[in-house]
């Protein structure tokens, strides 16, 4: 939460940032039929069966999604000589799927879909984000962050940005996810337990370092996984 913070802290619209850093620290919207489904943002996954499916799933992706769209906003700037709004990308990074713990619930140690599903986190983040009176702009580029698939496409280069590292940062993070998933059936356990002492990411990054033998190592010694 204190890494979401500290990134809401760049924008430099006084109004905006207040807005967004209120809404990091209260996210349960305001609806009489909906209530807190226990999960918190730093506890939610980003999905329950891909990406970022284990507890602080949420947080990484946010985090992931906002740096790098701030990053390739540089590298258009410095190559085109254009000027993007920083505030936007960030505001709309942070915001994307903040809605998501809403959708979520746990079910046997493990996250699920809520049995009585309210709103995809899109639509409920939108009409959040209208009753809180965020500024359209900001609006538009959660509301597009789905791309050509969602309600209203794209129409800004931030816009862009933000849809484009949310699917890169999903893509990548969901190669890390099935090769723990392999380790997993390999070894006759949930990989929920592999979640627990490394990041996909980093399991995929020692697979290409030091290959699956060492990882296969690694996974058995942290897991205490004895040979048959």
């Amino acid at each position: 939460m204190n890494d979401l913070i500290a990134l809401a802290e760049d924008i430099k619209n006084e109004k905006l940032k207040k807005k967004v850093v209120e809404f990091i620290n209260d996210p349960i919207p305001k609806h009489p039929e909906i209530e807190s489904t226990g999960i918190t943002l730093e506890t939610s996954p980003a999905s329950v069966k891909r990406h970022h499916k284990y507890s602080g799933g949420l947080i990484e992706h946010t985090i992931a999604v906002t740096k790098m769209a701030v990053k390739m906003a540089e590298a258009l700037e410095e190559t085109y000589g254009i000027e993007l709004n920083r505030d936007l990308l960030i505001s709309g990074g942070i915001l994307h799927d903040l809605m998501k713990p809403q959708n979520y619930q746990l079910k046997d140690g493990k996250f699920d879909h809520l049995s009585n599903f309210h709103l995809d986190h899109l639509t409920l983040g939108i009409a959040e984000l209208y009753r809180r009176d965020f500024p359209l702009e900001v609006i538009k580029v959660v509301a597009s962050h789905h791309g050509d698939h969602g309600p209203v496409s794209p129409d800004s280069i931030e816009a862009w940005l933000i849809h484009h590292s949310d699917n890169v940062d999903a893509a990548i993070n969901d190669i890390g996810i099935r090769i723990c998933q392999a380790r997993a059936r390999e070894f006759g356990i949930d990989d929920s337990q592999i979640y627990k002492i490394v990041n996909p990411l980093k399991l995929y990054e020692m697979r290409k370092k030091l290959g699956k033998d060492k990882v296969k190592e690694f996974l058995k010694e942290k897991l205490e996984i004895k040979d048959e």
